[in-house]
């Protein structure tokens, strides 16, 4: 008997536990294959989704205002970071295609359509459909039934109008997906002209070029119409899907230059890093002079359109300095943000409408929290959401974006 306990206390068991480990191991292993992964990419995707998930759960901590404050100042520069990288990559992607095939016809078009939607819908109808369902679960609203509902399933809820506060952070995935369509419209248009006038495909730089003009300068003009008539609030403004399009021009224009003129960003990496340091110093110089104190009024349009610059240009030269970082060896530190970039997806839709808005209602807030509590949630947010995007990306979103293989012409 004594035996038995013995080697129930110190094999079987331990062997157990190891098993148990290795698969939880294997459960939320990506097999991420980090030699041609983009180092520079993955530590400012993996850093920022952290900071905004900091940002969507800073009111469990309210300890440190001042810190706070410049954590959502912070995070309103980093959304367009992820707009410039994300036109950085799509970019590429397209102006590569381009050349490739020499030509830009609706089946190119479709190609990359395909490609996209696979990679980005999937994820988004499924935590709309959570939303939903914990909408009217815990506060009684058919969402279902209302014609607004109609505006999320074709990414139309902030295109002429503000965000509501159902599934709030969408506004960025609709800029993402408006990108997505209509960019490579300007270049099918583009490209009938060329065909038209017998000029391809030696003018496909310039046919790609003018467009990306086309989305950067639109969507300005537009802004500071908007802003100089008072027509919305300058908050919503950033937030409304026709006046942010150019910050993901942005990205293109990098692509562009990278793809033409190859050496460009390698050979100049030390300028781009003093730009991205004057230019981001610059702009959290101006939010906290000129845009913080007039939170509640009309900003300026003068002060508004530089803002946007500002922060455009910064994001641009970021990009561009860590579009080239290489390191040796990958590092725990490294692995562990590679790991939250390629979930980063998931974690930016999961977070905020369904993780945090269920601790939300099963742990309503009833006055000031003790600090504890407050630390517990907040640990447990970020805890619940990181396993979840894990999975979610894993057998879900992965296998979901595989699919598009088979559906390319």
């Amino acid at each position: 008997m004594i035996f038995v306990n013995f080697a129930s206390s110190f094999i079987i068991q331990p062997i157990f536990s190891r098993q148990m480990l290795q698969k939880a191991k294997q459960l939320f292993n990506l097999n991420i294959d980090y030699k041609n992964r983009v180092v520079g990419f993955d530590m400012l995707r993996g850093v920022g989704i952290l900071i905004v998930l900091y940002g969507h759960g800073r009111s469990k901590i309210p300890y440190f205002p001042e810190f706070n404050n410049f954590i959502s100042v912070l995070g309103f520069w980093l959304m367009d970071l992820f707009f410039v990288q994300s036109g950085f990559l799509i970019g590429m992607i397209l102006i590569k295609m381009y050349e490739r095939e020499q030509t830009f016809n609706w089946k190119t078009s479709y190609n990359f359509w395909i490609r996209r939607w696979f990679r980005t819908l999937p994820n988004y109808y499924f935590v709309l459909f959570l939303t939903t369902i914990l909408w009217a679960i815990f506060e009684h609203k058919f969402m279902f039934l209302k014609l607004k509902y109609i505006a999320y399933l074709v990414f139309f809820q902030s295109a002429i109008t503000p965000t509501a506060p159902f599934l709030e952070e969408s506004w960025t995935l609709c800029i993402e997906e408006w990108f997505y369509l209509l960019f490579p419209i300007l270049l099918l248009v583009g490209n009938w002209l060329l065909v038209s006038l017998k000029l391809l495909p030696k003018n496909i730089k310039w046919n790609v070029f003018v467009s990306i003009l086309i989305l950067i300068f639109c969507p300005m003009a537009l802004r500071f119409y908007a802003q100089s008539n008072k027509m919305f609030d300058w908050l919503d403004i950033t937030r409304m899907t026709f006046f942010r399009l150019d910050i993901v021009g942005y990205g293109v224009l990098m692509a562009w230059i990278n793809f033409y003129y190859k050496d460009v960003f390698s050979k100049n990496r030390f300028l781009f890093g003093c730009l991205s340091i004057i230019s981001l110093t610059s702009y959290f110089i101006l939010f906290y002079s000129k845009i913080i104190p007039n939170a509640l009024i009309q900003t300026n349009s003068f002060y508004f359109t530089i803002i946007f610059i500002f922060s455009g240009f910064s994001a641009f030269s970021v990009t561009a300095y860590f579009s080239k970082l290489q390191l040796e060896n990958s590092s725990i530190v490294t692995k562990t943000l590679t790991h939250i970039s390629i979930i980063s997806y998931s974690i930016y839709v999961f977070h905020l409408s369904v993780v945090m808005y269920t601790l939300d209602q099963l742990f309503p807030s009833k006055g000031e929290r003790p600090l504890l509590e407050n630390i517990g949630l907040f640990s447990v947010y970020v805890i619940v959401t990181l396993f979840f995007s894990t999975l979610v990306y894993k057998y879900f979103e992965h296998p979901m974006t595989e699919l598009r293989e088979k559906l390319k012409m």
